[in-house]
């Protein structure tokens, strides 16, 4: 019992290393980043791999907590984030969704490019792997209540080409990152948004 004992301990303690490790790398894969613009081309398939949606637009990120999410016709959406806000926009149904950015983190784990990388460890799950050049983490979310069951970020030589969304449904979404450009001047407009006029308004907000 004593000889199990500390094989254990020693195996538990390992796995904790680890975890550990691939934590801290990722973390500092993110905190390398202080700016990010590419082009994106989005595709959701179900469990039996029929594709369920193909789009393709344009992510812009800056820290912390600014984003814009801009997807092309024909499913046309703007998601802005000014880093305490996010307005949701949905062209095809005027109508504009206003959130507080914890809010919308679980919804948009894109967000996570951008956030606060000190709160990573205490909401996911942290693993990673590594083979020919490719370098991928998976974070798990420890709140089994999240809308998504894991993501994945996929780094060739050190830059981000590809994230995946596992939900909860057996869905995945793969988003792949194309003429990626880091830490470059953003315009600082590009994380505000105004209300176009005759939009319908859906203010989440806590406190107005």
């Amino acid at each position: 019992m004593k000889f199990f004992t500390l094989v254990f301990s020693f195996w538990f303690v390992s796995f904790s290393a680890l975890a550990d490790d691939a934590l801290n790398a990722f973390i500092k894969r993110l905190d390398s980043v202080s700016s990010m613009e590419t082009h994106f081309e989005q595709v959701t398939v179900d469990q039996s791999g029929s594709v369920l949606q193909s789009i393709s637009g344009l992510l812009t990120v800056a820290r912390p907590g600014k984003m814009r999410w801009e997807t092309q016709p024909p499913y046309e959406q703007l998601v802005v984030s000014d880093g305490e806000l996010v307005w949701i926009y949905d062209m095809d149904l005027e109508q504009v969704t206003i959130r507080e950015l914890e809010q919308k983190l679980q919804d948009t784990p894109a967000l996570l490019l951008s956030g606060n990388t000190s709160e990573i460890g205490a909401n996911y799950t942290v693993a990673m792997a590594e083979q020919k050049g490719l370098t991928r983490f998976t974070l798990t979310p420890r709140d089994s209540s999240q809308l998504f069951e894991a993501l994945e970020f996929d780094y060739e030589k050190g830059r981000l080409t590809m994230m995946r969304i596992f939900d909860a449904a057996g869905q995945v979404t793969e988003i792949r990152f194309t003429d990626l450009q880091l830490n470059t001047d953003l315009d600082p407009q590009a994380f505000w948004f105004d209300l176009p006029e005759g939009v319908d308004v859906i203010d989440g907000r806590h406190a107005l």
